[in-house]
């Protein structure tokens, strides 16, 4: 098991996950968010390439509309 944060939460989750199979296990609606890891945005192309490292802190944003 590693130890994430996520928005400010700290998640444990397996070992070699990646942050594709992370976001559809949180069963968030994925059209209009952004994600960054420790900092850097990780574009939606390569979600299912890149492996969730223990301590790693994610940030995800969703697009809101207003005016």
């Amino acid at each position: 098991m590693i130890t994430i944060k996520v928005n400010q939460e700290d998640h444990h989750i397996l070992e070699h996950v990646t942050l594709q199979q992370f976001v559809e296990n949180l069963k968030i609606q994925t059209n209009g968010i952004a994600i960054a890891i420790n900092n850097t945005v990780v574009k939606k192309t390569d979600w299912s390439s890149r492996l969730l490292h223990n301590n790693d802190d994610i940030l995800i944003i969703k697009s809101t509309q207003g005016g």
